[in-house]
């Protein structure tokens, strides 16, 4: 028997491939990804080794076997002979690979994540012992903010925050028309925002949040009116007091990128799971506030105080770049929902709730380090 994943050396797919070598038995494993099968090697050991849990037992990485591909062409890039091999004996196929932008042109978006998925469904049907794991996203929620959202919820009537979101709603629409019509089974696996706080090697995998938090980095340092406006205020000695439109009631739901992996891999082991679709929310089982996420800014930046405000008037010039390149991180502030998380707690039985997630944990993820803004 074999098991096949996607997006292997991304930041959620490392964990779960290293989550599926510490289970029992000796299934070999085939890492699909980009690159020849030694740089796609290289790139995988690498990303899995760095993880030091759980442990991996002795020859877990032995297990391992690579295929040259990309889910963004068609037939995914793979040759006959790498074709067969990955189907052959095939249970599961764990779809992880995704493309994650918030902002720009949607369209390598709709490429990656739908048509995509596509692909891999099609390699699927080749295989027909094999359950689908799909890893999508808490977020096809879409711009609901309030309400508590069942597993089984996927509406598009709220509209989308991002392309992202919607790329990721379409996907699983995919998923859902390809199990009923091939009377296949498949599990779809709903994260929330997936953070670390552990400092990551360069070269590794980034967690989602870097990308947010180098918009604000590279914005200061990119920009000369806040470069002249945060060395006017050092030379003064001053704090630097930013007001950020933001709704301050509104929360988060922010998880454990470590837990989210390992709740994925338990609720894979599960018994019994009937054909069609299963819809799993692997979130937090408590939001956090806005408030939380701003004391975390705090930490990670010297000599600043972050005010949550409703409107931002006569802004100063690094408000104004915070408006500008946060808007859409910034509009999640206004969220007050919560996810039902029935199906996934029957699914991963007595694995216990995750640690608590609160200012402390964010500040240590948002790489706190007390540092100024740079110029």
């Amino acid at each position: 028997m074999s098991i096949l994943i996607t997006g292997a050396t991304g930041f959620l797919g490392c964990r779960i491939l290293r989550e599926l070598l510490t289970r029992e038995g000796d299934d070999t494993v085939y890492v699909l990804g980009r690159g020849d099968g030694q740089q796609l090697r290289k790139r995988t050991e690498a990303a899995v080794t760095w993880l030091d849990a759980p442990p991996l037992p002795p020859g877990a990485l032995e297990r391992l076997r690579f295929l040259s591909g990309d889910i963004t062409v068609p037939g995914l890039a793979l040759s006959a002979e790498d074709r067969a091999r990955a189907v052959d004996g095939l249970t599961e196929l764990w779809h992880s690979a995704a493309l994650l932008h918030l902002r720009g042109d949607p369209a390598p978006l709709h490429t990656a994540n739908v048509l995509g998925t596509r692909q891999v469904l099609q390699l699927a049907l080749e295989a027909p012992a094999a359950h689908v794991f799909h890893v999508s996203t808490a977020y096809v929620a879409g711009r609901r903010t309030i309400g508590h959202v069942r597993e089984d919820d996927l509406s598009e009537e709220y509209g989308f925050q991002t392309s992202y979101d919607e790329s990721k709603y379409t996907a699983e629409r995919l998923v859902h028309a390809w199990a009923e019509r091939h009377d296949r089974r498949a599990t779809i696996l709903r994260p929330s925002l997936l953070m670390t706080d552990r400092a990551i090697p360069p070269g590794l995998p980034a967690q989602p949040l870097d990308a947010l938090l180098r918009l604000l980095d590279d914005g200061a340092t990119r920009s000369r009116s806040v470069t002249r406006y945060l060395t006017s205020a050092r030379l003064r000695g001053e704090a630097l007091h930013i007001r950020v439109q933001a709704d301050a009631a509104g929360e988060g739901n922010v998880l454990q990128a470590e837990y989210a992996a390992k709740a994925m891999v338990r609720a894979a082991d599960s018994p019994d799971v009937p054909a069609g679709v299963r819809t799993l929310h692997v979130t937090h089982p408590h939001n956090v506030s806005a408030d939380a996420a701003a004391t975390a800014l705090e930490a990670r930046y010297a000599g600043i105080s972050v005010q949550l405000v409703s409107e931002v008037t006569d802004p100063t010039p690094l408000e104004a770049l915070i408006a500008s390149q946060g808007e859409t991180a910034l509009a999640f502030s206004a969220h007050r929902r919560t996810y039902d998380r029935t199906q996934l707690l029957r699914a991963v039985g007595d694995l216990p709730d995750p640690e608590p997630i609160d200012a402390a944990y964010l500040a240590r993820a948002f790489g706190a380090t007390k540092a100024p803004l740079p110029v």
